[in-house]
């Protein structure tokens, strides 16, 4: 019986399609990965399910909306399945993962599946832990009366230090070598996920991109260091911040790629880009000042939910997919590619497109309203949980809160937007369901 492909899942955490050279952008932000891409699939008109960690790769990993997988800011823990990995295990696969990222870890129900799961900190914590806290933790995050205080402590020790001018040191040393031992160790077929963090706030780039990318005229403007500062506190970035802070995400994404480009040498060294399953992608974007926002929550705007992606088929596949795609059918293609399961037409390999992109953000009592159109930052807790949701056309986009809804055409811009008391006839489309169920 013919052996099944190696399977190969690199996540470039934090990466908005509109800043990749591949897609146009006028800046070398990606080398190592626009060279990749000219070998591959390139997916022009990605769309992620959600626009942070948890709930994007936990779509990714079980081919579910968030409203189907739960995993999302009121149940941060990944309970539900079964994920991709571990069907691959079941069927006989080596598995393997790095994962620098805080919330993708065992701690947060992702390594399930995993024979050996690496997080590069000191002291690792077992896969069993998220079966153990689970109930505990999301049970507090979806409780308001107890999540309430708990978010105002979290959010002062946030302000607190939340700007600065110096950048933080380059973050994830010691993946391309953890990535090298796994090679080293794995039996055929194997998979493999490797997270890399570097374009995550606090903005971390190498100095020698920090020097490339940012003028010398903006050291001295401060940025923020994580977004809950900027978003929810009182550190307002004025233009030439915002300016340095987004010459600094370039510089972060250029050493994130050298990161990119160490691990794809490695996995050319050891024969594996011949003729394995290597999907490179992004969980979601990052605001960069849009409609007043720093960080990659609170919205659901193309800045966050818009990625690149490009896919590596073992036996070959269209040059470029125009048309748009769900980031989630990665679990149909794995599954399809590997012969576990049969997806012909949501396998991504077909080069069929999407008419409806969907997805959400559940927001942590934050009125998201007054958030994106006032500037209020206004905590209401009976709004735990409720969902910011958009279906999107490739063209059009609508957005619900809370009996609200907008019309975007795309890409969104804050002076464009309708808002609408209803769904125009020639938009009907869009008044279907958006947490639509998982097909």
């Amino acid at each position: 019986m013919e052996t099944p492909p190696n399977v190969v899942c690199l996540v470039l955490d934090t990466v908005r399609a509109d800043r990749v050279s591949a897609y146009g952008y006028d800046r070398e932000t990606t080398p190592a990965f626009d060279a990749f891409a000219e070998r591959a699939t390139t997916f022009t008109d990605a769309v992620a399910q959600a626009p942070w960690s948890v709930p994007s790769h936990a779509s990714v990993f079980t081919g579910r909306y968030p409203a189907d997988h739960g995993a999302t800011m009121v149940a941060p823990i990944l309970q539900d399945g079964p994920t991709f990995p571990e069907l691959l295990s079941a069927a006989g696969y080596e598995t393997y993962a790095v994962s620098p990222n805080e919330y993708v870890r065992p701690a947060t129900g992702f390594a399930r599946g995993f024979d050996a799961f690496e997080t590069l900190d000191t002291i690792a914590e077992p896969a069993a832990t998220a079966d153990a806290v689970a109930p505990l933790a999301n049970w507090v995050a979806s409780t308001a009366s107890v999540r309430q205080p708990l978010e105002r402590l979290f959010t002062a020790v946030r302000e607190r230090g939340g700007t600065a001018t110096e950048t933080a040191p380059p973050s994830a040393d010691g993946l391309a070598e953890q990535v090298e031992t796994y090679l080293d160790r794995a039996g055929s077929p194997f998979f493999l996920f490797v997270n890399l963090i570097d374009p995550h706030l606090p903005r971390s780039p190498a100095p020698e991109h920090e020097a490339a990318f940012v003028e010398d005229n903006l050291a001295d403007a401060p940025i923020v260091t994580n977004e809950r500062a900027h978003t929810v506190g009182d550190a307002d970035l004025g233009p030439r911040a915002l300016r340095r802070l987004s010459q600094l995400y370039d510089a972060d994404l250029r050493t994130m790629d050298d990161r990119l480009d160490a691990v794809l040498d490695a996995l050319s060294a050891a024969g594996v880009l011949d003729d394995a399953l290597v999907a490179v992608f992004s969980d979601h974007g990052e605001h960069l000042g849009e409609f007043g926002l720093v960080g990659h929550q609170h919205s659901v705007f193309d800045s966050v939910v818009s990625v690149p992606l490009a896919v590596d088929f073992p036996d070959g596949g269209p040059d470029r997919v125009d048309e748009q795609v769900e980031l989630r059918r990665l679990y149909h293609t794995i599954l399809d590619e590997t012969g576990l399961d049969s997806f012909p037409e949501r396998s991504l390999v077909s080069g069929i497109g999407d008419d409806a992109a969907r997805g959400a953000f559940y927001t942590p009592m934050l009125d998201l309203e007054a958030l994106l159109w006032e500037g209020t930052a206004r905590y209401e807790p009976e709004l735990l949980g409720e969902s910011l949701s958009f279906v999107r056309d490739g063209e059009a986009k609508l957005v619900r809160f809370d009996g609200a809804e907008w019309l975007f055409d795309l890409p969104e811009r804050e002076t464009t937007s309708l808002s609408l008391d209803r769904v125009p006839d020639e938009y009907a489309w869009l008044a279907d369901p958006i947490d639509a169920p998982a097909t």
